[in-house]
């Protein structure tokens, strides 16, 4: 059985509303034999008049009517799914939903938001931020477009772009003893009051795998899931801790970082993406910025790469 095309539906529904066929061969941009024939050739699929037409007037018939009821509402949903569907490649509407870890989110996303807003407005921007296995499998699963990521380099569902390297820092208060330091040993912390992540992290994994030829660590004197929570123990005076870079305070603090050495240790930021999947006109417009952003940003293969 043939099936009405949509240029046949719109045409009747057309027709059926201006009662003319000039009229609605104008708003169509047809002309009226071609119009005409679009009409004919869906009566003859569904077997049944739609219109009883004379010189001066065009009138629905009945079943005419009651079809019009039916795919008026279809025709409406599809044409406005299109014009969505337009916005969001030109940018006009649509979302974009970025992952980042915790201790990454305030370096990198309050530029990069701020930026995507002036060049794009009307595109929502979601953050999914969470802890570093939870961000690698927003991207696996689709709930997120992209993300700031130091783990998945290794996953075959994944493309992993370096963004940059960061240091592992001991964060302290500014009045501390080792604050005007230009870098601390690991072996000297065993002298203070230590504050440190739990194993549910990842930063615990990466510190505890480079130091894993140096005597231990002193028995810490509290112990927290993010590194967030970290900082503040710092900021209230409480102990030392060591941070990524990148999660030290933006601007004036009372907390400073100091480079860890002997050794210098570190992970690498970079933008995930699932392997082999197109990017939606929002999220490539958002992974251009980032590859605008940082170290590297003029590199053309990971501008191509982050955004193609």
């Amino acid at each position: 059985m043939l099936k009405p095309s949509l240029a046949d539906l719109r045409a009747f529904v057309t027709v059926a509303e201006l009662r003319s066929f000039a009229a609605a061969a104008k708003a169509l941009h047809l002309s009226q034999p071609a119009l005409s024939r679009r009409i004919s050739h869906l009566e003859e699929q569904l077997g049944v008049r739609l219109f009883d037409r004379t010189t001066r007037s065009v009138d629905v018939t009945a079943l005419g009517q009651r079809f019009r009821e039916q795919v008026r509402g279809l025709v409406d949903d599809l044409d406005r799914s299109v014009l969505s569907l337009r916005d969001a490649a030109e940018l006009e509407a649509g979302d974009v939903t970025i992952g980042c870890v915790f201790s990454a989110v305030h370096h990198f996303l309050p530029p990069l938001i701020r930026a995507f807003r002036e060049r794009h407005p009307r595109v929502l921007v979601r953050i999914v931020e969470a802890g570093a296995d939870d961000v690698l499998a927003a991207v696996k699963n689709g709930e997120a477009d992209l993300a700031i990521n130091y783990i998945g380099m290794q996953d075959p569902e994944i493309e992993f772009t370096p963004l940059l390297k960061e240091r592992y820092v001991l964060a302290c208060p500014a009045s501390h003893p080792l604050a005007k330091r230009r870098s601390v040993k690991w072996a000297e912390l065993a002298d203070y009051p230590l504050a440190r992540v739990s194993h549910a992290s990842r930063n615990r994994l990466l510190i505890d795998q480079a130091l894993a030829e140096l005597p231990p660590l002193p028995r810490p004197i509290v112990e927290v899931r993010h590194v967030s929570t970290l900082l503040g123990v710092v900021e209230m005076g409480m102990g030392v801790a060591v941070v990524p870079q990148l999660a030290l305070p933006v601007g004036p603090s009372s907390v400073v970082g100091v480079p860890l050495e002997e050794p210098a240790i570190g992970r690498t930021m970079a933008v995930l993406r699932r392997s082999g999947r197109s990017l939606s006109p929002a999220a490539a417009a958002f992974a251009l910025l980032l590859a605008e952003s940082g170290p590297g940003a003029r590199t053309p293969a990971r501008r191509k790469r982050l955004a193609g």
